[in-house]
């Protein structure tokens, strides 16, 4: 997989809601190939080694269907991000467990016809398609953390 590193230097907002990060708009814009959508993002380092990775859920006709939206995450490092991996047609809310496979935090997000599933990664990052992975069960709810909802209107 083609690997782009992005610089970063601040730190986002665990939840939605403030302004979008100017540096992360710049890198976002490079990994997108144009200025970037409305998005929401979120910070956890997923794969332990005290760095902070990013998860990126950007919004509009561009990157979303009716299935979802591509949720992309970007590995940390102490020179930026690199992008990991992305996966498409994911809906809110995101999720992550304390359950970790290849050293990575599995995520849990919201398949259409599905509901909750569990994403684990691989070698290559996360899977592509989450309608194709296991169900999230009660104890992955319980044992997981909320990192991105739907926005709601006050």
């Amino acid at each position: 997989m083609h690997r782009l590193l992005l610089v970063l230097t601040s730190l986002l907002s665990p939840l939605a809601g403030a302004a979008p990060d100017p540096q992360l708009t710049a890198a976002l814009t490079n990994l997108l190939g144009a200025e970037p959508p409305a998005y929401q993002s979120a910070l956890r380092d997923l794969n332990a080694d005290g760095i902070d990775d990013a998860l990126i859920y950007p919004l509009g006709p561009d990157w979303c269907g009716s299935a979802g939206c591509t949720l992309f995450v970007l590995q940390g490092s102490a020179d930026g991000f690199t992008l990991l991996s992305k996966t498409t047609i994911v809906q809110l809310p995101l999720r992550v467990s304390s359950q970790q496979t290849h050293g990575w935090h599995d995520l849990i997000v919201y398949a259409k016809s599905e509901g909750d599933v569990v994403l684990r990664a691989t070698e290559a990052g996360y899977p592509l398609n989450p309608s194709l992975q296991p169900k999230a069960v009660d104890a992955d709810l319980q044992d997981s953390q909320l990192l991105l909802d739907y926005q709601r209107e006050p």
